[in-house]
C-alpha cells in the first residue's frame, strides 16, 4: 500500500506543475498583448503630440520667445499676486489658490527647460494657463479698485456728514447760548422793578406815635419806602423783598436772626431785613422797616433792595 501511494505522488506534482506553467503562459500572453496595446497608444500619443507641435510651429502660435519669457512672466505674475495678498484682504483664499497654481506652472516650465526636445504643445498650454491667471488677477485688481473707490467715497461722504454734523452742533450750541441769554433776559425782565425809593430814620415816642428824625441818637427804626411797578412778565404770587443796610465802613446792620440770600451767581449775601408781599402784577406801594437794636451811630448809611437774587434799587440815609 505504501509503495502505491509513493508511486502516485510524483504524478500529482507533475499535473500541478503542468497546470501552473499553463496558467503562467496564459498570463504572460495577456500581459504581452496589453503591453503591445500600450505601446501602440503611446506611439499614437507621441505621433499626435508631434503633429500638434508641427501645427503650432507652422501656424506661428508659439515661438522661442514664448518659452523664454514664460518663466519670467510667471514670476512677475506671482509677484503681482503677492502684492495683492499683502495690500488687500479681498478673497484672500482665492488669491492663495491662484498663487499655488502659478508655482505649479513654474515647476512644469522648469521641467520643460531640462528637455532636449521642445514640447510646443505643452508650452502653448502653459502659456494659455498663464494668460487665464493674468485675466483672473485683473479681475481682482478691478474689484479691489472698485472697493477702494467705494471706501474713498464713503470716507468723503462720512467727512461731509461729519462737517455738517459739526456745523449743526455748532449752530445748536450757538442757539443754546442765545436761548440761555434770552432766558436770562426774560428772567431779568421778570424780576420786580421799583422806583421812588426813599429811606428815613423813625423815632417812636412813649405814646407809640412815630415821627421822622435825622438824629442817630433818637432813631429807633429805619424805614424804606418804594413803589413796585407793574410787570406783566413777573409771576404773580408771594414775593420776598430784602433790605441790606451798611454803614460808611461797609459794616452790615444785622438782622435779629441770621438772614441771607444767594445772588444770581449763587454767592451768599447777608441781609438786614425782609418783607413778603402778594404781588399781582400791579403797581404796589410798600415800606420795609429795620428795627435798631439799642442805638445806632451817626453817619451815612447805604440801603440796598434785593429780590430773587437781584439788586433792584438803592438809596442812602444820613444821620447826625
Amino acid at each position: 500500500m505504501e509503495e502505491k501511494k509513493k508511486s502516485k505522488l510524483p504524478l500529482v506534482l507533475n499535473i500541478l506543475l503542468i497546470l501552473s506553467v499553463g496558467f503562467l503562459a496564459f498570463k504572460i500572453s495577456e500581459l504581452t498583448k496589453k503591453n503591445h496595446q500600450f505601446k501602440q497608444e503611446l506611439f499614437s500619443l507621441v505621433k499626435e503630440n508631434e503633429e500638434m507641435n508641427q501645427i503650432i510651429i507652422n501656424q506661428d502660435i508659439v515661438s522661442d520667445a514664448d518659452q523664454t519669457n514664460l518663466k519670467e512672466n510667471l514670476k512677475m505674475l506671482l509677484f503681482s499676486y503677492d502684492s495683492l495678498e499683502e495690500n488687500n484682504s479681498v478673497a484672500i483664499d482665492s488669491i492663495n489658490s491662484q498663487r499655488f497654481k502659478i508655482n505649479a506652472l513654474l515647476e512644469k516650465v522648469e521641467k520643460l527647460d531640462k528637455k532636449s526636445k521642445k514640447d510646443w504643445r505643452q508650452i502653448y498650454k502653459l502659456k494659455k494657463e498663464a494668460e487665464t491667471l493674468r485675466g483672473i488677477m485683473k479681475g481682482y485688481i478691478h474689484t479691489i479698485d472698485s472697493l477702494n473707490t467705494l471706501n474713498i467715497n464713503l470716507s468723503n461722504d462720512l467727512t461731509d456728514k461729519t462737517k455738517k454734523l459739526n456745523s449743526v452742533s455748532s449752530q445748536n450750541k450757538k442757539i443754546k447760548k442765545q436761548n440761555e441769554a434770552l432766558q436770562k433776559q426774560v428772567a431779568i425782565g421778570a424780576v420786580l422793578q421799583i422806583n421812588n425809593v426813599l429811606s428815613s430814620g423813625i423815632r417812636i415816642r412813649n405814646s407809640g406815635t412815630q415821627s421822622e428824625t435825622t438824629r442817630a441818637s433818637k432813631t429807633n427804626m429805619i424805614k424804606t419806602c418804594f413803589s413796585v411797578v407793574e410787570n406783566k412778565l413777573a409771576e404773580a404770587g408771594n414775593k420776598e423783598i430784602f433790605l441790606r443796610i451798611t454803614n460808611e465802613d461797609g459794616i452790615l446792620l444785622e438782622a435779629p436772626a441770621p438772614l441771607s440770600i444767594k445772588d444770581k451767581d449763587q454767592k451768599k449775601i447777608n441781609m438786614s431785613s425782609k418783607r413778603t408781599i402778594n404781588y399781582q402784577n400791579e403797581n404796589t406801594d410798600l415800606c420795609i422797616y429795620y428795627e435798631v437794636d439799642n442805638s445806632i451811630e451817626a453817619g451815612n448809611y447805604k440801603i440796598e433792595i434785593f429780590t430773587e437774587g437781584f439788586l433792584i434799587g438803592e438809596t442812602s440815609l444820613g444821620l447826625r
